[in-house]
């Protein structure tokens, strides 16, 4: 509204000035061929020519004046008609920049949303899961993960109890980085304080153990697809039931092998693109027009995956997301 008001006094303004100077070329036109017609007429019973020529000389000395008075508001509307000529056009030459700015900004921003949703694409659980769908199911065995070790916390209570957010971090750690021959020196490397509690070895071992479970019965599936005499067996959904909660978790893959080799990149990649919106510091880069850019950047991730960054952004590995 305030823009539409600017451009309204602007016409109002070049309106009036053009109308004025109109006004004043037509009486200036009309003076010029009319006047001395109107002066004749008006004293030709003057007794001799040399009193019409003195008269003539009189009216030539009052209107020089306001001639030459028109001229001069002519010139300056003629300038200040020229001035806002230049303002408008150096107004065009700033928007312009500005247009420039935003283009070069969205078109790196973009790209970075491309190479966004190339590497959701890209996610793959050992070839059996893959694209955007890999996400619901890191949610689910992040879950699982996370009611075993709220159990045998509650269960076996260190001597310092864990709050919800500590054993949410520590079960995040454990989806992240899996179990394995370098579980001990990862945790005494990122975790020492838990390596030693009851809670924690009792939570690595069972999911060792359904590892462990996993990796068998996949044998035998393979051994009873040669030996058609062999019963086909089949995998176990993991189940926990505790305090009223229960989690689910299916094993269509072998479950807590780790998938921070798949998710870190994804995660960097995604903490740089919001980094580069939040960067900018151009003036015409305002809390809310970063804010518009940020939600265009959400609305590329689907549901688990947002629950997800949530996870990783509150965890030990995504910290950066808070400062």
């Amino acid at each position: 509204e305030l823009f539409i008001s600017k451009n309204n006094m602007k016409l109002s303004s070049s309106n009036i000035l053009i109308s004025l100077a109109a006004f004043l070329l037509i009486t200036s036109i009309l003076l010029f061929f009319i006047g001395p017609e109107l002066i004749q007429t008006r004293y030709y019973d003057l007794p001799n020519q040399e009193a019409k020529g003195q008269m003539g000389d009189s009216f030539g000395g009052t209107m020089g004046p306001v001639i030459a008075w028109i001229a001069a508001i002519l010139t300056f509307a003629a300038f200040y008609i020229q001035y806002e000529a230049n303002k408008e056009q150096r107004n065009q030459f700033a928007k312009q920049a500005d247009d420039t700015v935003i283009e070069r900004f969205e078109n790196r921003f973009f790209e970075l949303i491309r190479i966004h949703r190339e590497n959701v694409e890209e996610q793959n659980i050992q070839d059996i899961i893959t694209g955007r769908k890999v996400f619901t199911t890191y949610y689910f065995e992040l879950r699982y993960i996370y009611y075993v070790l709220e159990s045998n916390h509650d269960t076996n209570k260190p001597s310092i109890s864990l709050t919800k957010e500590e054993l949410t971090n520590l079960a995040y750690l454990i989806f992240f980085f899996g179990i394995g021959h370098t579980t001990q020196s990862v945790f005494a490397h990122i975790t020492p304080k838990y390596i030693t509690q009851a809670f924690f070895i009792q939570t690595i071992e069972r999911l060792e153990r359904e590892k462990s479970k996993y990796r068998k019965i996949a044998s035998d599936i393979e051994l009873a697809k040669t030996r058609p005499e062999l019963k086909m067996p089949s995998h176990e959904d993991l189940m926990i039931e505790y305090d009223g909660k229960k989690a689910v978790f299916m094993q269509v893959y072998q479950p807590f092998t780790g998938h921070g080799t798949k998710i870190g990149h994804y995660f960097r990649h995604l903490f740089q693109t919001a980094k580069y919106v939040a960067n900018q510091n151009h003036p015409l880069f305002t809390k809310k027009v970063k804010y518009s850019y940020m939600k265009i950047l959400r609305a590329q991730l689907s549901n688990f995956e947002q629950i997800l960054f949530y996870y990783n952004s509150t965890s030990l590995l995504g910290s950066a997301w808070i400062k």
